[in-house]
C-alpha cells in the first residue's frame, strides 16, 4: 500500500462518493481501487465546477473532491477555485506537488503558497507521517464555519512511496452546530415586532443549514415577506404568497419595492457582502443579521442586531420566542401584504409580457425561452443554473424556484461557461432530477468541449443555449470596438459540434417551436442522452436591473 492508497482510505472513511478530476494524479487510481468512481472531465475548470455543484446539491453534507496534476494541472485550476471561494463552497482540492528537492527553486509553482488567498486552508504534505492529521484539519474546515475550498497538495514522491504504517490513523471529523445567545434572539424579535414593514432576506446559509421549514414557519407566524439573495434562490418557495422573489443583480418588482420601503431587513444566512450580483440593501435601511460566521457581522454594513449561530437552530429559537410572546397562533394572515405582493407580481409579469410571450415575428427573445421553461419544467424535480452575464440577469427574476436547491445561483466571481460543469455536478448529485443549464453562446464556447464529458460519462443534462451571435450587452462597455471592428460578434455551429461529440442537439429558430423542443430534449435526457437545444435569439439589452429601485 502506498501513501495515495492511504489518502483514498481517508476519503472512503469520510463518505466520498466520486472523485472529479483531470488528467492524472496517483490518487485517481487509488480511489478507483476503493470503488470510488473517477469522473474525468476535459478541463480542470469543469471538474472543479462539477465538485462545486455536487457540494451545493448536498448542502455540504457530502463534499465534492477533486484531484488534478501537479504543475499545469493545478495552475489551470485557479479560476474555478476562486469561483468556489467567492461563493463559499466547500470542496477539497488534491493536487500533486513537486518533490521537496525542487520546491525551493523559482519559478516552480507552489499551490499551497499561491492558493492561500482563495482557500480556507492551503497546505503541502511533504512527510507521510502528517497525512492523517492534515486531512483531519482539512475535513474539519470543510464541515464547519464559513464554507470554502481546502487545498492539500502532496509531493509526488510521497504519493508514490510505500506507506510505513505511521500515517494511517485517521478520525472522521464531526460537523458542529450552535444555537445563538438568547438575548440576541430576543433583540432580533423585538426589532421585527416593532417594525412597521419588516422583510426577511434569505441567503446561502439557509441552504447549508437546511432551514427551509423553519424559514417558512417563521415568515408565516409573523407574516413577513421573504426575498432571497442570488445564492439563496430556492431557499424559499417563489410560489408562496409571501415570496418577493430573488434580489440579485436583476430583481423582481416586489423585492425592489418592499426592500426600499422596509424599516427593518433581517438577513438570514447571508453575509450582506457588497458585490455586483446581489442587490445592495437600500441606503438608510436598518439591518439585522443571523449568521454562523462572526467575521460577517457588520462586515459591509452596520447592523442594529445580530445572532451568531446555525440558521436552522436560530430560526427555531425565534419561532419559540415568538410563540411565547404572542401566543401559539401569532399574527393572522395579513391580507393587505399578501394582496400587495400578488399585485406587484402580476404587474411585473404584465410589464414584461411583450418579451415573455413574443411570437414568431423576428428573432426570438430569450425571455420567451425562460417563459416556456418556467411553465413546463417540473419544479419539484428540476435543478437549473444560469450562466454568467445576460443569461443570469434574464433568468433570475422570471424563473420561479419552488423546491430547495432547484436553482443553483452563483456569481461573486462569475466565470463564463461555468454552468455546464454545474449542471453536470448537480446531475451526479441528483440523478433522479432533470438538470438544466441556461447559457449564451459566449459562455458555451468557453467549455463546450466538456459536453463530451456528459456523453462519455453518461450524465444526461439538458443545455439550453440561447445563441444571439454576440457577447450580449458588451456594446455598452466597448462601443467603438463593437461599431468599428465588431469585437462582440461570435460565430459557430454548436448543434453540429454537440452532434459530433455524440450528444443530441437541435436548432430552433421560431418561438412557437421552443416548447416542443424542450419536451423532446427532456425525453432525450430521460433516455440517458445528454441534449442541447440551440435557440436562435436576438440580443436583448433590457434587464430588470436592481438599480432602478435605487439598490
Amino acid at each position: 500500500m502506498n501513501n495515495a492508497d492511504v489518502i483514498a482510505g481517508i476519503l472512503v472513511q469520510e463518505g466520498t462518493e466520486y472523485l472529479f478530476g483531470f488528467p492524472n494524479n496517483r490518487i485517481i487510481n487509488s480511489t478507483a481501487t476503493c470503488d470510488i468512481p473517477p469522473i474525468i472531465a476535459r478541463t480542470e475548470r469543469v471538474a472543479i465546477n462539477m465538485a462545486d455543484a455536487y457540494t451545493r446539491m448536498h448542502n455540504g453534507r457530502k463534499i465534492g473532491v477533486v484531484a488534478v496534476q501537479d504543475g499545469p494541472g493545478i495552475e489551470a485550476s485557479f479560476g474555478a477555485v476562486a469561483q468556489a471561494y467567492g461563493d463559499n463552497t466547500s470542496i477539497l482540492i488534491l493536487p500533486g506537488a513537486h518533490p521537496p528537492h525542487m520546491q525551493d527553486y523559482e519559478p516552480q509553482f507552489s499551490a499551497s503558497r499561491s492558493f492561500r488567498d482563495i482557500t480556507k486552508i492551503a497546505q503541502r504534505i511533504d512527510a507521510p507521517g502528517s497525512i492523517g492529521r492534515k486531512f483531519e484539519m482539512a475535513f474539519s474546515a470543510l464541515k464547519n464555519g464559513r464554507g470554502g475550498p481546502v487545498l492539500l497538495e502532496t509531493a509526488t514522491n510521497v504519493l508514490m512511496a510505500d506507506s510505513d504504517g505511521e500515517n494511517t490513523t485517521y478520525q472522521e471529523q464531526p460537523r458542529v452546530r450552535s444555537r445563538a445567545d438568547e438575548g440576541d434572539v430576543q433583540r432580533i424579535l423585538d426589532a421585527v415586532l416593532s417594525a412597521k414593514r419588516p422583510i426577511l432576506v434569505a441567503g446561502h446559509g439557509v441552504h447549508y443549514a437546511q432551514a427551509y421549514e423553519e424559514l417558512r414557519l417563521f415568515a408565516e407566524l409573523l407574516q413577513l415577506p421573504v426575498a432571497t439573495t442570488l445564492l439563496g434562490k430556492s431557499a424559499f418557495p417563489e410560489n408562496h404568497e409571501l415570496s418577493l422573489g430573488c434580489a440579485g443583480r436583476t430583481i423582481t418588482k416586489a423585492a425592489g419595492q418592499f426592500a426600499n420601503e422596509s424599516d427593518f431587513i433581517l438577513g438570514v444566512g447571508t453575509s450582506f457582502t457588497i458585490n455586483d450580483f446581489t442587490a445592495r440593501m437600500p441606503e438608510g435601511a436598518v439591518l439585522g443579521q443571523i449568521t454562523h460566521a462572526p467575521e460577517d457581522i457588520g462586515k459591509c454594513r452596520s447592523v442594529s442586531c445580530a445572532a451568531l449561530g446555525d440558521a436552522k437552530l436560530v430560526l427555531e429559537q425565534l419561532i419559540e420566542a415568538a410563540k411565547a410572546r404572542l401566543g401559539k397562533s401569532c399574527k393572522p394572515r395579513n391580507e393587505e401584504t399578501v394582496g400587495e405582493i400578488a399585485h406587484l407580481r402580476q404587474t411585473f409579469l404584465q410589464d414584461w409580457s411583450e418579451r415573455l410571450l413574443c411570437d414568431d415575428a423576428g428573432l426570438i427573445s430569450p425571455y420567451r425561452v425562460i417563459h416556456e421553461m418556467n411553465t413546463l419544467f417540473d419544479k419539484n424535480a428540476t435543478v437549473i443554473t444560469h450562466d454568467a452575464g445576460n443569461p443570469r440577469d434574464q433568468l433570475v427574476p422570471f424563473y420561479d424556484s419552488v423546491a430547495p436547491r432547484s436553482y443553483l445561483g452563483w456569481g461573486k466571481s462569475t466565470h463564463l461557461g461555468s454552468s455546464l460543469g454545474m449542471a453536470l455536478g448537480a446531475k451526479v448529485a441528483r440523478p433522479d432530477w432533470l438538470s438544466v443549464n441556461f447559457v449564451g453562446d459566449a459562455g458555451f464556447g468557453q467549455t463546450a468541449n466538456d459536453f463530451e464529458t456528459a456523453v462519455r460519462c453518461g450524465i444526461p443534462i439538458l443545455t439550453v443555449l440561447i445563441n444571439n451571435g454576440c457577447m450580449g450587452g458588451y456594446g455598452a462597455y466597448m462601443p467603438a470596438a463593437v461599431d468599428k471592428y465588431q469585437a462582440s460578434s461570435l460565430t459557430g455551429d454548436y448543434t453540429g459540434m454537440v452532434k459530433a461529440m455524440g450528444g443530441s442537439a437541435e436548432r430552433i429558430e421560431e418561438a412557437s417551436g421552443i416548447r416542443d423542443a424542450l419536451i423532446r430534449g427532456i425525453k432525450e435526457t430521460q433516455a440517458g442522452n445528454p441534449a442541447m437545444l440551440e435557440i436562435m435569439t436576438r440580443e436583448e439589452p433590457v434587464l430588470a436591473m436592481a438599480k432602478q429601485w435605487g439598490m
